[in-house]
């Protein structure tokens, strides 16, 4: 019902303790492998989005390394609590009030692809125990090389955590839609 204090947000942070809460870490790099995604579409909800940031490779760049500082998560309804640039094992939790409910979600970061003369930036975190949801969601930056076209991919993988989400799966549904367009917009903000 209360805000979390600073303190409280600096502690979870701080947990290295806290467990992911669910078994398949690292899923959505291989989406694309045989069977994975039939397994795992059997236990959780997958969503790709996909959205066109312009052409360019001036412009991939830019939107890569507003990728890899977190831009895409400025936001002006949610906020990010994290320290420093996207690294592999970083603790990061999001905060939201929804229907007068605060809700502090840890999640910790699984992978991180870096550009390094690709075409492609891109990282996953996964869901730590306390979040309202449970699985992994993936932030992808790329760039076609035929035609420049930069794409801003998100993939989710999830399911409700928590009985609250369970009831209120419309509402969460609807939440999570509105979170892939505003960091669609907060991304195209921070690469031009």
């Amino acid at each position: 019902m209360r805000r979390p204090s600073s303190r409280e947000i600096a502690e979870l942070l701080a947990a290295e303790r806290l467990e992911f809460s669910h078994p398949e870490v690292g899923s959505t790099a291989r989406l694309d492998a045989a069977g994975v995604r039939e397994s795992l579409s059997a236990r959780y909800r997958i969503d790709r989005y996909e959205f066109s940031l312009g052409r360019g490779r001036s412009l991939f760049e830019r939107a890569a390394a507003a990728l890899l500082s977190w831009r895409h998560f400025e936001i002006p309804w949610l906020e990010l609590h994290r320290s420093g640039p996207v690294a592999p094992g970083q603790v990061v939790a999001t905060l939201v009030r929804v229907s007068g409910l605060w809700f502090l979600n840890p999640c910790r970061v699984v992978y991180v692809e870096p550009p390094r003369d690709r075409d492609v930036a891109a990282f996953a975190y996964g869901t730590l125990r306390g979040h309202v949801v449970c699985g992994e969601e993936r932030f992808q930056v790329s760039c076609d090389r035929a035609h420049e076209e930069v794409v801003y991919t998100i993939t989710a993988v999830s399911r409700p955590a928590i009985a609250l989400t369970r009831l209120g799966l419309p509402l969460v549904r609807r939440i999570q839609r509105r979170f892939v367009r505003s960091s669609t917009e907060a991304l195209a903000r921070a690469s031009t």
